[in-house]
């Protein structure tokens, strides 16, 4: 009964990875308005977003959302000197939308997606001051 509860992940694991894409995004548009935002950032913001398509298989999501936030801390240290470090942030979001769920655990979930909207908005807001 209970594995048909969980048939999607849910909406709040959803929101992280929503965040976890448009975070960098201000700061894309507000560090690269006179260049246009170069194709390593648009395919960065792209590899993001998968988790996103994998919303009807949990297992999945929080495999695919795992592995790519592994990969964005590495790429976001290694990628440094071309501005790549602005997807930190999404990498620790998709690490928080793994565990963002209140069927499973509700109180840790409550911190981790409160933990994961308080970076977006630090984030933005520290973007726009500039």
């Amino acid at each position: 009964m209970q594995a048909a509860a969980r048939a999607s992940i849910h909406p709040w694991q959803f929101g992280l990875v929503l965040c976890a894409v448009v975070t960098p995004l201000p700061v894309l548009i507000v560090w690269f308005a006179g260049f246009g935002i170069p194709a390593l950032a648009f395919a960065t913001a792209a590899v993001v977003s998968v988790p996103l398509f994998l919303y009807a298989r949990p297992s999945g999501f929080v495999y695919v959302a795992g592995t790519i936030a592994a990969l964005l801390v590495l790429w976001s240290f290694i990628g440094a000197m071309a501005g790549m470090f602005l997807f930190f942030p999404s990498a620790l979001q998709l690490l928080l939308a793994t565990g963002a769920d209140p069927r499973e655990r509700p109180t840790a979930a409550k911190v981790m997606a409160g933990a994961g909207l308080l970076l977006s908005a630090a984030v933005v807001v520290q973007s726009l001051r500039r």
